[in-house]
């Protein structure tokens, strides 16, 4: 025994020398927080400064090629950039308690949860409204806010909320963060199928056959006849096969076709991939009775 005594205090001596990897916590072995860092990494708690959660978003934000005012704004218009805990809407975002299963769960516990489901549905409203022929709502300050309320599906007079908050936001973040980036730039492939000559009048609209073999994107397609344009809501591609899409005519064309008139359409196919890259093919359509 007394010499197992005597090791004890050199080995205990020998541990204490054993270097700790610089930015991890000296228990648990996870990433300690790093104060110095503009725009942190982890989430710095919710009893940090604004700025610093504004930061923490917008990182965030960036990382996943999207606006860094985008989160911010979102959790100013629907909890004054509070972890709000509350019994059926609570976090950042004002999310609702049935969103506590699956990839989120746990998320009112959680705000890395939270700003992760954020970003996952701003980039499908993304997704979805390049794929259906509309411009891309990241290349648009002035869209921000409309894409925020297609996130948060608020009421329909309270959709203009979001908007107003982007002076605040770009205030808060005061150009601390690298820049939105991605690493995913390689468009998806895309089949089209579409006749130069249709009866849209019999088939209920301009018919658009449209295939992703990749089927890891959303396909749409747009219209254009005379000074109108018609979307085609995306959706996701048949397994096998090409999808059929329908652009269906607006009523004028419909009345210059039955009065015998042909009509004109510049049609457009697209897909778009999660990061909102896109493929799109064009045709020049007649369209007769």
């Amino acid at each position: 025994m007394r010499r197992v005594r005597r090791l004890v205090p050199a080995a205990v001596a020998a541990l204490a020398l054993i270097a700790v990897p610089s930015g991890w916590a000296q228990s648990g072995g996870m990433p300690a927080p790093n104060f110095d860092d503009p725009c942190p990494a982890l989430y710095p708690g919710d009893d940090a400064p604004r700025e610093r959660v504004a930061r923490w978003m917008a990182r965030a934000a960036a990382d996943r090629g999207m606006p860094h005012e985008l989160p911010v704004m979102a959790a100013i218009a629907e909890s004054g950039l509070r972890n709000l805990k509350g019994d059926s809407y609570s976090g950042f975002f004002g999310m609702h308690e049935s969103l506590n299963a699956g990839d989120y769960s746990g998320f009112p516990r959680n705000p890395d949860l939270q700003v992760r489901w954020f970003l996952d549905t701003a980039a499908l409203v993304r997704q979805r409204r390049v794929a259906s022929g509309r411009a891309d709502p990241a290349k648009d300050q002035a869209a921000y806010g409309s894409w925020i309320a297609d996130v948060e599906r608020p009421a329909p007079e309270n959709r203009s909320g979001y908007q107003p908050h982007l002076s605040e936001a770009r205030t808060l973040i005061a150009g601390k963060c690298a820049p939105p980036h991605s690493d995913d730039t390689l468009p998806p492939r895309l089949e089209v199928r579409i006749a130069a000559r249709q009866r849209p009048l019999a088939t209920g609209g301009i018919v658009i056959r449209v295939r992703c073999p990749d089927h890891d994107c959303l396909i749409g397609a747009a219209a254009t006849i005379g000074t109108r344009t018609l979307h085609v809501a995306a959706s996701e591609p048949a397994l096998r096969g090409y999808t059929t899409l329908t652009a269906r005519l607006p009523r004028a064309a419909r009345r210059d076709l039955r009065a015998g008139r042909a009509v004109r359409a510049r049609v457009t196919a697209i897909a778009a991939d999660s990061s909102a890259n896109l493929t799109a093919r064009r045709r020049l359509v007649t369209l007769g009775r």
